[in-house]
């Protein structure tokens, strides 16, 4: 069966000779159903996924409103029982985009009718007994889901002439063959190479023969096969957000030191971007940007990173996933957050299209205050912390406006609520105060901290932010800057034994007796 009117006119053309049934306003004669049932105007009650509709019309209007998320406009067509006003309130929804609603409109209205004729059998009655003829809908003023002609119009019987594209009758074509397919599977009465074979399940059709294996296709309890499903599926029927990755780029950075004999001050520092751009223009964030189609978040990470420093086989986890609605002023955003520790000696660093700076950031951590309730006598315990972030600049050789940024401080106050029973433990974060930094940048920062100092106790992770070569002095400064605290010599380097591995280099040019050099283990 054709169901474009390109195609009806090929075989017309082809000398092909068909046969009309033309409908359009609604017509009720007591007790009688006509052509008219095969309008959208037509009254009866169908449901679509637990929503009942009083006709084809609302349901196209109802979608149309959902798809451009106008809320208002949707309830006025769910509470009103007339067509005509039901087509007007779909004409006046807000934020319509005419390609998008091209792209959807013929798959929902097909959705509707299987609906509608399915879950009534006196309409599916006279849509089955309509057969082969080609449906019509001849509303003289409707171009796209008529034919623009009346039916009394000669040009009418030639597809070569109609003035529409008739969508409407063409979904209903493809509905009476969809739902004429299932009641002959129901039946038994499909063509031999469409039959089930003995001990199928009434719910599987056969598709297709691949060698000796029979593939068999599941239908749902709308009676639709995947690809019906997929076919007619609106991905716009929910709210869809964008998805965004941020990098927490950790390194440990020296301070400069004029007394050559001292060792230079370590530092934990994370790298920081400051946008050039709105929202949050001049305040500063941590590097990333939206994930592409084509690509993992992962993925968008590495490319991320692989701009902001050049680097890319560098350690790399996934932290968390923040999903709060109000997270973005632009609109719903979801941040899939990584955590990468590098050597900063190894990069030169080099803002992106949307930044104006990039400049690594002394990180201070501290504990301000704590307190526990327990307010279901033992059961449950409730702690409270309140934490302070400080993010001070590092020194950027080379940079012409480290002066500019000696004034920088970039300071927020957050809060961690760890709510525990025997069962399950769950941690909160709040953002009480905040003073430079984009968006919720200070509670991912904080988030990276937690999760390095909680891994650095029983891991090696902090030998990925040293050179290849150090010395285990350096080794332990990198420690301590993590943890926030010193660190006794003897049982840190029993704890890093197993960890690195000597090599036959000595440090050079220091102000005093040469250190061994250490490398990290690799296991065999």
């Amino acid at each position: 069966m054709v169901y474009t009117r390109e195609a009806l006119v090929e075989k017309c053309y082809a000398g092909e000779k068909f046969k009309y049934l033309f409908f359009w306003k609604p017509t009720i004669t007591e007790g009688e159903i006509t052509e008219s049932c095969l309008g959208q105007w037509w009254m009866c009650p169908f449901a679509v996924d637990g929503v009942t509709y009083s006709c084809a019309e609302q349901y196209m209007m109802a979608e149309k409103a959902r798809l451009f998320h106008d809320e208002a406009m949707l309830d006025k067509i769910m509470n009103t029982n007339y067509p005509k006003e039901m087509k007007a309130y779909g004409r006046a929804v807000q934020n319509f985009h005419d390609e998008v609603w091209e792209s959807k409109a013929y798959s929902i209205v097909k959705k509707g009718n299987i609906a509608k004729f399915s879950q009534n059998p006196e309409l599916w009655n006279y849509l089955k007994q309509s057969k082969n003829r080609i449906l019509v809908e001849a509303s003289p003023r409707d171009r796209i889901w008529g034919i623009g002609l009346g039916a009394s119009n000669p040009d009418a019987q030639n597809p070569v002439k109609w003035r529409g594209r008739n969508l409407l009758g063409f979904a209903l074509m493809e509905v009476r063959d969809i739902l004429l397919e299932r009641e002959q599977r129901e039946h038994g009465n499909l063509p031999e190479q469409g039959k089930q074979e003995q001990g199928d399940l009434p719910e599987q059709k056969k598709k297709r023969e691949h060698g000796n294996t029979v593939i068999y296709q599941k239908r749902d309890k709308q009676g639709l096969t995947e690809e019906e499903f997929l076919a007619s599926y609106d991905a716009d029927h929910f709210v869809r957000p964008s998805v965004a990755t941020d990098m927490v780029i950790f390194t440990i950075t020296e301070e400069k030191e004029e007394n050559y004999r001292k060792l230079s001050e370590k530092n934990l520092s994370v790298l920081l971007i400051r946008r050039g751009i709105h929202p949050f223009l001049g305040c500063w964030a941590l590097p990333g940007g939206f994930i592409r189609p084509d690509e993992t978040a992962e993925h968008a990470a590495r490319r991320e990173l692989q701009e902001e420093t050049g680097l890319s086989q560098v350690y790399l986890e996934q932290l968390y996933t923040f999903t709060e609605p109000a997270r973005d002023p632009r609109t719903w955003v979801i941040s899939c957050s990584y955590m990468a520790l590098i050597d900063c000696s190894k990069i030169r660093l080099q803002a992106g299209d949307d930044a104006d700076n990039a400049q690594w950031f002394k990180v201070t951590y501290r504990l301000l205050s704590e307190k526990k309730d327990y307010p279901e006598a033992g059961r449950l315990l409730v702690k409270t912390q309140q934490y302070e972030l400080l993010l001070s600049p590092q020194d950027n050789e080379g940079k012409d406006d480290d002066a500019d940024m000696e004034t920088i401080i970039l300071r927020a106050i957050l809060q961690k609520t760890v709510t525990k029973t025997e069962e399950m433990e769950k941690v909160e974060y709040t953002l009480l105060e905040n003073d430079g930094l984009a968006f919720d940048h200070a509670k991912i920062i904080v988030c990276a901290i937690e999760r390095l100092r909680g891994k650095v106790e029983y891991t090696g992770l902090a030998l990925h932010l040293m050179p290849e070569e150090f010395t285990l002095t350096q080794l332990q400064q990198a420690y301590e800057v993590i943890l926030g605290k010193t660190l006794l010599k003897p049982a840190f380097r029993r704890k890093i034994a197993g960890l690195v591995e000597e090599t036959n280099h000595y440090t050079e040019n220091e102000g005093h007796r040469p250190s061994r050099l250490f490398r990290r283990k690799w296991e065999e």
